[in-house]
């Protein structure tokens, strides 16, 4: 059994012998912005957070790659048993990143 693609119409599309963009932009509103009508000066307005989001994407970008040796050391260390860990210190490092998130939502 056979498939056919069907104009927005109904009717198959290059039935009236008009390119198929012809035909759709003919079957849409006059004046909607995929018809053709542009505006003079077209303009974008971004959010807040999507300021946000470029400005972190672009810090996440100019920061520096992992560091193959440290990781090595670091890994060197675990599994010697001589990596210590100090729960204050990531205690501290969670209230901090915690105040800074909310410094940042308020």
């Amino acid at each position: 059994m056979g498939s056919r693609i069907k104009g927005l119409d109904g009717s198959s599309i290059g039935s009236t012998g008009a390119a198929p963009v012809e035909q759709v932009r003919r079957s849409l509103p006059a004046g909607s912005p995929a018809a053709g009508s542009q505006s003079a000066a077209d303009n974008v307005t971004l959010t807040d957070s999507a300021r946000q989001l470029s400005a972190l994407s672009q810090t996440a970008q100019d920061s520096p790659h992992v560091d193959a040796a440290r990781v090595a050391a670091l890994q060197s260390a675990i599994d010697s048993g001589q990596y210590t860990i100090n729960p204050e210190r990531i205690a501290d490092g969670l209230i901090q990143m915690d105040q800074a998130l909310a410094a940042l939502a308020g």
